[in-house]
């Protein structure tokens, strides 16, 4: 505020200031109320950290010893995908570990590997579904002939063999694979070995596009190096020599042969279409008499 004022005789204009100490009285007072507001804020913020640090455990804590002990997760139900020649039951004694657990603590890792151990399991796979099921896909090895070499060894399409069985414990459908012999299980850990056996499963599939089987089934397939592969075929046990290569050529020439030998009403003991060029020369052994082991051989 200005004032006019004589000093001296002379005017002077005095410039009155603001009080200073009222002021900073004032300004002192609002700096305060706004410390106290910001510390009000932090250590409410404080505040609920504490509560979260400390809750937050607890709350999960609580949520896991709920969710461990609810029957809601006990395993009550296994869907198995993939049974063909697995029993089922062997499957399920095989699960039986893991029966009423908590889905939660089953291992699929582990009952996969128990289950990699059952007869004709090639691959498993074991998937938790929850609240309450176990799903089970089983990956089977293809059995495709029946190795003999010692034993009875089933054998699958790669030429892996996977199983042994005693023929009493082989089912029916099992029977109507072929039997292949001349091949070991040592045979069957090469490439050639393994080269073979397709050769002779090639020839058996020949046979049956054929219809031959239809006349005379095949129980046996034999695999030489020297004579090539022969089938055995009929109720009698009628050996067919084809040797090496051309199958399908060799049997449309045995398809001929045995029309003739069945219109004649000859019983053969052999029949060699093993010629190596001229496949029209057909060799048979024919049986005199039943049992007697007698055999005249004839040309075709």
């Amino acid at each position: 505020m200005d004032v006019e004022a004589d000093f001296q005789g002379r005017k002077v204009v005095l410039t009155r200031q603001e009080n200073r100490r009222k002021r900073n009285r004032r300004q002192k007072r609002r700096d305060r109320r706004k410390a106290l507001r910001k510390w009000g804020r932090r250590a409410a913020l404080s505040l609920g950290l504490v509560v979260v640090a400390v809750g937050l455990p607890f709350l999960i804590l609580t949520a896991y010893s709920y969710t461990m002990n609810s029957e809601y997760f006990a395993l009550s139900y296994i869907d198995v995908e993939g049974l063909q020649f697995l029993e089922e039951e062997a499957l399920l004694e095989a699960a039986e570990e893991v029966a009423g657990e908590h889905l939660f603590n089953v291992r699929p890792e582990r009952l996969e590997a128990t289950m990699r151990t059952l007869p004709f399991v090639a691959e498993v796979e074991v998937e938790r579904r929850f609240p309450d099921r176990l799903y089970i896909s089983i990956t089977e090895y293809e059995p495709v002939a029946i190795v003999v070499d010692d034993g009875f060894w089933l054998v699958d399409v790669h030429g892996e063999i996977f199983l042994s069985l005693h023929a009493s414990s082989l089912e029916e459908e099992l029977w109507k694979l072929p039997l292949i012999t001349g091949l070991t299980r040592a045979d069957l850990r090469e490439e050639k070995g393994r080269d073979e056996l397709h050769v002779a499963l090639n020839v058996h599939r020949y046979y049956q596009e054929m219809g031959l089987a239809e006349k005379h089934s095949v129980s046996e397939i034999h695999v030489d190096e020297l004579i090539g592969i022969s089938l055995i075929v009929g109720e009698m046990g009628t050996e067919v020599r084809l040797g090496w290569g051309r199958w399908k050529e060799r049997l449309e020439r045995l398809e001929v042969v045995q029309d003739s030998l069945i219109r004649r009403g000859v019983d053969p003991a052999y029949v060699l279409i093993d010629q190596e060029h001229d496949l029209s020369r057909v060799v048979v052994g024919r049986r005199t008499k039943p049992g007697n082991g007698e055999v005249v051989e004839s040309e075709f």
